[in-house]
């Protein structure tokens, strides 16, 4: 497991996610983040509010995706989370974010 990851976005823009300690962001800030297999694909794509939020979806990820690691990104502009998590789903396609 790497304690950052930079992720490739379909428009080319590339986007540094670091690692969740613990499986915890740990904070109450807005921001990006994404699930990752032992592969090293990413099963899921979101954004929250609170970053605390970004454990949601954590359960069906690991049982059903194989889902290791979660990675946030701070992005506390909302307009910026939405463009970064389009851009992101569209270039990596991620298992979960495709039945959205």
């Amino acid at each position: 497991m790497k304690p950052y990851i930079e992720l490739k976005g379909a428009s080319g823009a590339v986007y540094r996610y670091k690692l969740a300690e613990n499986g915890d962001p740990a904070t109450t800030i807005a921001g990006n983040y994404v699930y990752v297999d032992a592969k090293g694909a990413v099963v899921f794509a979101g954004e929250a509010n609170n970053l605390i939020d970004a454990k949601t979806r954590w359960s069906e990820a690991y049982a059903r995706h194989g889902a290791t690691w979660l990675y946030t990104r701070l992005n506390v502009s909302g307009a910026s989370r939405a463009d970064e998590y389009s851009d992101l789903v569209i270039a990596l396609q991620p298992v979960m974010n495709q039945a959205d």
